[in-house]
């Protein structure tokens, strides 16, 4: 893993709680997109409404400040979420590479979910903007992602919702050829002109 990977961690996880606050996300996927990064920091999530229920709280808060219309409401609900957070950054070497976590570890699960996404979150947004910060395009997806495309071209958060929508795209385009473009006349009985 680079280090760049290990610093959008923090940011991914802001945007699944985001997700999951807005109901695009469910708890389970959630914890099943985190679950390495979870198992690495020593966690183990199981099913737990208390937790679920702080999340996606949590997350409610985030999509929030991410639906902003401008940057000083985004910048406000992003001030106020991190006043919220106990946040003690401590530098770590538990996988041999130095970096940064912004909860102590062996902290409560929903505090060192909760302080870690606001933190990372933060951290992106006052380095990059939110310019790259988006939802996905698919129809009826709606999740949280972040354009690391060089272009800034990405539209969807996974590969299945690429698909999903090009697929969509290509049987409309079929469905559309299929039909005729205008409609055909009746054929109008033939009169004869002779007088017979």
């Amino acid at each position: 893993m680079s280090y760049d990977d290990y610093d959008l961690n923090p940011l991914r996880l802001a945007l699944d709680l985001a997700s999951l606050g807005g109901g695009t996300l469910s708890f389970a996927l959630l914890i099943d997109r985190q679950q390495l990064m979870l198992t690495d920091h020593g966690y183990r999530p199981e099913q737990d409404p208390r937790l679920e229920r702080a999340l996606a709280g949590l997350g409610g808060q985030l999509a929030t400040a991410l639906g902003q219309a401008d940057d000083d409401g985004f910048f406000d609900q992003l001030a106020a979420l991190l006043e919220a957070q106990d946040c003690k950054p401590q530098l770590t070497r538990h996988d041999g590479t130095a970096h940064l976590h912004y909860a102590r570890d062996g902290a409560p699960l929903a505090r060192w979910l909760s302080t870690m996404a606001v933190s990372g979150l933060v951290l992106y947004a006052c380095r990059h903007g939110r310019s790259r910060l988006r939802r996905c395009a698919a129809a009826g997806c709606g999740r949280w992602l972040v354009d690391t495309s060089r272009n800034q071209s990405r539209r969807y958060c996974e590969h299945a919702c690429a698909s999903r929508t090009t697929v969509a795209a290509y049987r409309a385009r079929q469905q559309d050829h299929a039909r005729p473009s205008c409609p055909v006349p009746l054929a109008q009985p033939r009169v004869s002109c002779t007088g017979s």
